[in-house]
């Protein structure tokens, strides 16, 4: 049987009352801006990112249930891609270094913002080496600030197959940078 207009956008808008999507996309945008730029580091690509990840989430609005988990739903797609984007990326690097030379250059900076710059760097490039669902759930805990039933939620998995992941993702960071703590804090 086919549905009116005006009636598929009555369930529109029964799915996320007020303005709507576009309501749930303005209030969440900033922080899945953040998240995205977590994933990337740079912030064309993660408005890309973003951009994506709601194209996706429009298509799909109607099958979010509940109105209230909204922020959650929004930010579960945006994760998928974002690991999408990670095993991409991870692919590109292993062959780019073929096809082009490497010109990084640091900015001038005082000693102990290079010391933090470098830090912070070493801690990118290991992330970026790890296997999308730990690069995935370390940025959300440890750089995103999520609990560990938020990131259960924005991945789909649930919170002990999370602590595995984080356990994992941390002890091989701290063993890339030679720190000497054990990784059985998640």
């Amino acid at each position: 049987m086919p549905v009116s207009r005006a009636e598929a956008q009555l369930r529109e808008e029964a799915l996320l009352p007020g303005a709507g999507f576009e309501e749930l996309v303005r209030a969440e945008q900033q922080q899945l801006l953040r998240i995205a730029w977590r994933f990337t580091q740079d912030p064309e690509e993660a408005q890309d990112l973003v951009q994506a990840a709601l194209a996706d989430a429009y298509e799909r609005r109607n099958s979010l249930k509940d109105p209230a988990l909204g922020a959650a739903w929004l930010r579960r797609i945006l994760v998928h891609r974002a690991i999408n984007h990670h095993r991409r990326r991870r692919v590109w690097r292993t062959i780019e270094h073929w096809l082009r030379p490497s010109t990084d250059a640091l900015p001038a900076l005082a000693d102990a913002e290079l010391d933090r710059a470098r830090q912070l760097e070493q801690v990118r490039a290991v992330v970026r080496d790890l296997p999308a669902r730990q690069a995935a759930a370390f940025t959300l805990r440890y750089l995103e600030g999520l609990s560990i039933d938020e990131v259960a939620d924005a991945l789909g998995i649930g919170r002990g197959t999370v602590r595995v992941h984080l356990y994992r993702a941390l002890a091989t960071v701290k063993e890339r940078l030679g720190w000497k703590e054990k990784a059985d804090e998640v």
